[in-house]
């Protein structure tokens, strides 16, 4: 029987489908140089298929061998972070920032080694356990590295909020505030909920339902509604204006 949370999974996965299609179809597929839609529709793709979609299958696993092979491609959730920092950046004109190659580095290279450490080690990760609402991933004895990857995760958000209301004080057209103000509180959502359930209730030996991808779903619905559909200036994030997507 599907339970709740994998239902909720599910639901995730398709919003970020859908929402990644739409800004593809809309605003990448037809305009020249769309970086900002580009890095925005990576991380909706990238949302549903290396995290909601895994997080549906070990929910829903009726075995512990299935919820094994599950858990097991579940190592590239790291990326979707990465994906989003670098969005920040180019929502933000940080130029400088993104022309320096160590740039990359910080926003990919770290990333990429917690997927390696993930693939080949079970210092991060353990053997799946079964809780009443499905399985989920064990912790190992010795949390040191999990700190450390889940202590990067929420820096990682925390970082992109700084950037972001960094760029916001600096702003003086009140529609260009408007749409930062939802980007923050797109992202604001997924600090709240994923420091208590991925980070902190973990490292204490209290398990609760992992909800990141949820909230980080309605997040990116919120980020969306705020850059290409609220806005009266929607344009500029459209490629009408070239020049501000000629990143």
């Amino acid at each position: 029987m599907l339970n709740i949370l994998a239902l909720i999974s599910l639901i995730s996965f398709i919003i970020c489908l859908v929402l990644g299609f739409v800004v593809y179809f809309k605003n990448v597929r037809y305009v020249i140089n769309n970086k900002l839609g580009e890095m925005f529709v990576l991380i909706c793709f990238s949302l549903a298929f290396s995290w909601a979609l895994i997080e549906f299958g070990y929910r829903y696993a009726t075995s512990y061998e299935i919820a094994y092979l599950w858990l097991k491609v579940n190592v590239f959730w790291y990326i979707v972070l990465s994906f989003l920092l670098h969005f920040i950046l180019i929502l933000t004109k940080n130029k400088k920032i993104l022309n320096r190659k160590i740039t990359y580095f910080f926003i990919y290279g770290i990333a990429i080694i917690f997927i390696f450490l993930d693939i080949f080690t079970p210092l991060l990760l353990t053997v799946p356990i079964k809780e009443q609402w499905g399985w989920f991933f064990g912790i190992p004895l010795n949390p040191i590295l999990y700190g450390i990857s889940s202590t990067w995760a929420i820096f990682m958000i925390i970082f992109c909020l700084y950037i972001i209301i960094d760029y916001l004080r600096n702003l003086k057209v009140e529609s260009q505030k408007i749409k930062i103000k939802f980007t923050i509180l797109g992202i604001s959502i997924p600090i709240s909920i994923g420091f208590f359930t991925e980070w902190l209730f973990p490292l204490l030996s209290i398990r609760v339902p992992e909800l990141v991808v949820p909230t980080l779903t309605i997040g990116l619905f919120i980020i969306w509604y705020g850059l290409w559909i609220y806005s009266p200036s929607k344009e500029e994030f459209s490629g009408v204006i070239p020049k501000i997507n000629d990143f």
